[in-house]
């Protein structure tokens, strides 16, 4: 995805039109396969996810890795738009992948969230990865997920 997210945000309108071609092909594709796989998915996790918009251009705030000591890791993101703030916990965690290319720029500054997709394994773990800014990618294999929102304090 991160291909034609790259080709929609070209100078070349001719690329930016065979982006969005491709990114409403491959959206297409991949929600035909998301629904055969959600109900798979913790029920409070979809709900909230749902009406976050999936988290899109909810800005990374902090990623949280720790060992479990059981050959798997917790990893934990916070997750900020606006007034809304979420931890999201991933469980029985085999692998982290970041990918953040020096060739280009996070949009203001900041890690955003932009496009997910989720992959059942045939041991129900899960794979997600997550498109940020133009090519910064992130994937992580799991075996559970939760959400929680955070109470922020108030400031006096």
């Amino acid at each position: 995805m991160s291909k034609y997210w790259e080709m929609m945000n070209s100078d070349d309108p001719d690329m930016r039109d065979k982006g969005d071609i491709g990114w409403i092909e491959n959206t297409e594709r991949y929600m035909s396969y998301f629904e055969t796989i959600k109900e798979n998915l913790p029920k409070g996790f979809l709900r909230i996810f749902d009406k976050n918009d999936w988290f899109h251009d909810f800005s990374i705030e902090n990623i949280e890795i720790m060992n479990t000591g059981k050959y798997s890791s917790i990893i934990k993101f916070i997750i900020n738009r606006g007034n809304i703030l979420y931890e999201l916990t991933f469980k029985g965690v085999k692998s982290f992948f970041v990918n953040i290319p020096t060739t280009q720029n996070w949009m203001c500054g900041i890690l955003t969230w932009g496009y997910t997709e989720f992959e059942m394994n045939d041991d129900k773990s899960w794979i997600i990865r997550i498109l940020c800014d133009f090519d910064c990618e992130l994937e992580i294999l799991f075996k559970h997920i939760s959400v929680k929102k955070v109470v922020q304090e108030k400031k006096e």
